[in-house]
């Protein structure tokens, strides 16, 4: 079985991103933990076009459009956002002192399958994310952590030039591209 794959980084900053523009309308980040976070927090993007299997760990905004793949989203801070076909999946836990997040409490887990062209987002700190399956994926990252490819194919760090990757596990950082130093 050949898995197609294409996850697509766009820069795109959080509030423009019009899958969770409706999640959030103005005044609301008191209920939106990670939404304010990534705001704040400088990370990077990944673009990668090949077949294989793709995991994300770390604190992320990942939207786009899976279909025929399956999603695991593992959340250890209890404030991850999960939205698909406009339903949503998965929301922040209020911030009562007692939820996730803390030592001892177990994260939670959701596991789904997007139909074909339905457009899903995933949001959080402390998040962990695989996509797996023989469909198509387009897929938007940005955030911080790492994004582990397991396939053949090409990616792209944020704005340097397209390289390949082998048939063997690969592992890349998703944060900003270090500025070079002035002479």
């Amino acid at each position: 079985m050949v898995r197609s794959l294409a996850i697509v980084a766009a820069v795109a900053a959080v509030p423009s991103v019009p899958a969770l523009a409706a999640a959030h309308p103005p005044g609301a980040h008191a209920d939106a933990p990670a939404h304010t976070a990534l705001q704040r927090t400088a990370g990077g993007q990944i673009y990668v076009d090949g077949a294989g299997d793709v995991r994300v760990n770390g604190n992320f905004l990942a939207f786009g459009d899976v279909g025929g793949m399956q999603v695991r989203v593992t959340d250890r801070a209890g404030d991850a956002r999960v939205i698909a076909g406009g339903r949503q999946l998965l929301r922040p836990q209020p911030r009562d002192g007692k939820s996730a997040g803390r030592p001892g409490t177990p994260p939670r887990k959701l596991a789904f399958e997007p139909q074909a062209r339905e457009m899903f987002s995933i949001e959080g700190r402390d998040l962990v994310a695989s996509f797996r399956g023989d469909g198509n994926v387009t897929l938007s990252i940005t955030g911080t952590g790492t994004v582990r490819l397991d396939g053949v194919g090409t990616f792209r760090v944020n704005s340097q030039p397209a390289r390949t990757w082998p048939l063997r596990p690969l592992t890349l950082p998703l944060r900003q591209t270090p500025r070079p130093a002035r002479g």
